[in-house]
């Protein structure tokens, strides 16, 4: 097993259960939290959102033209949206025309920017979702938020220090709490930053890194 198997974290809706994808999740490796989830599937390190459907799901979702509306609430979050779909949807059984399930992809990946990615069964999206959160660790990607910017002084504080790597909502409120502003954090080294919950050795050297980045050298 991969060395950064142990470093991904994934927040898993409760209703998932069912699928065994969580349970698969932890038995990869996986940091895996359990909780209720106001939007989307699974978050991974506290950057990703994963919206998970089946292919029947997806078509269902359609049919019932609740699947932009689910894209429009992906795309209101702070994180990186992206879209899991389980099976082929073009043989979900329903009635409805090729050309309408290939037009549907090609909004929610061309017109939402949402992108998608597919997966054969549970074990499958299970391995996917480890493959992208190892990806997101090693690649050390940071991703641009996506949400407005609120207007209060202490939701921008929040909103600012989310753009860190691997800094999602709740660590960017324990900062706060522990530090108590901006300006201490970015002076923080990390062996303070250690001391912030949620914030291991491997974390607090990414955003030392982020912060002490030179782009004129």
């Amino acid at each position: 097993m991969d060395a950064n198997y142990n470093k991904i974290t994934i927040q898993a809706d409760y209703r998932e259960m069912p699928s065994q994808i969580p349970q698969l999740l932890s038995e990869l490796g996986a940091q895996v939290e359990v909780k209720t989830l106001k939007r989307g599937d699974y978050i991974l390190n506290e950057q990703i959102i994963v919206e998970r459907k089946s292919k029947s799901d997806f078509v269902q979702s359609l049919v019932q033209n609740r699947l932009f509306a689910q894209c429009a609430m992906l795309k209101k979050t702070n994180y990186h949206p992206t879209l899991l779909i389980e099976g082929n949807p073009y043989t979900s059984g329903h009635d409805i025309s090729r050309q309408a399930v290939k037009g549907a992809l090609l909004s929610v990946s061309l017109s939402w920017q949402i992108p998608i990615i597919f997966s054969s069964d549970a074990p499958d999206s299970a391995q996917t979702l480890i493959m992208a959160a190892e990806q997101n660790l090693r690649d050390h990607l940071i991703l641009f938020r996506t949400a407005t910017k609120p207007k209060t002084r202490s939701k921008q504080q929040i909103y600012f220090l989310k753009g860190l790597p691997l800094v999602g909502a709740k660590t960017a409120q324990a900062l706060i709490n522990h530090f108590g502003s901006i300006e201490r954090i970015m002076l923080a080294d990390e062996v303070e930053l250690q001391e912030v919950e949620g914030i291991g050795k491997d974390k607090a050297a990414k955003i030392r890194r982020f912060i002490a980045f030179d782009a004129s050298k």
